[in-house]
């Protein structure tokens, strides 16, 4: 795995650059984050990077900070994500404004992002609720509220079952889990329902 690359900047396209190492040319992708912010062509350049290996092909991806990256590495461990749409989520929004979707459930934000439907950003705020949280150390009272567009009873019931000692992410799945519909529940009903699933 190439951790970084120190090296000089010899080239810049729209959505990656080429980094000179010891005359050794790297191709690397970038998000935009990172093309606003490159020195001068033939200028020395570092970049936290990840290499992905596939069968057809190896790709490295570059960031400007390890804070990037350690997001991309989550981003792209979610099934149905790959690099390209992880590139293209983290140039759409800083560092800090991303976590703070992730952990309060902001799906509406991160389904703004072309190439990501309700869906899958849903799904993305279920795996990575809990592990963004402890990378970047937000209090479980902060992940408690509910995914955007929930009904409120779904939300005040995620937030009962974390009070009973399950975590955010299996709270929110076993609602999920349940099928229930909560337009004909109360907060009791969902309880209920969601603590069988959990058996």
């Amino acid at each position: 795995m190439i951790a970084h690359l120190n090296g000089t900047l010899e080239h810049i396209d729209k959505n990656h650059l080429v980094v000179d190492v010891g005359s050794v040319g790297y191709h690397v992708n970038v998000p935009s984050s990172t093309l606003v912010c490159l020195p001068k062509i033939g200028e020395k350049i570092k970049l936290f990077t990840y290499q992905v290996v596939r069968e057809d092909e190896i790709s490295l991806y570059g960031f400007l900070s390890k804070e990037e990256r350690s997001l991309f590495a989550l981003l792209i461990s979610v099934s149905g994500i790959g690099p390209k749409v992880s590139l293209s989520i983290i140039s759409s929004f800083p560092v800090d404004r991303l976590v703070s979707a992730i952990t309060k459930g902001n799906v509406d934000l991160i389904s703004s992002v072309p190439g990501i439907g309700k869906k899958t950003a849903q799904k993305l705020v279920i795996e990575l609720k809990e592990k963004v949280a402890r990378a970047y150390a937000i209090k479980p009272s902060d992940m408690a509220i509910g995914i955007e567009g929930d009904q409120p009873a779904i939300s005040d019931a995620i937030s009962a079952l974390i009070t009973l000692g399950y975590s955010p992410r299996e709270a929110r799945d076993s609602i999920m889990k349940a099928n229930i519909d909560p337009s004909h529940q109360n907060v009791e009903d969902l309880i209920k329902q969601a603590l069988k699933s959990l058996v």
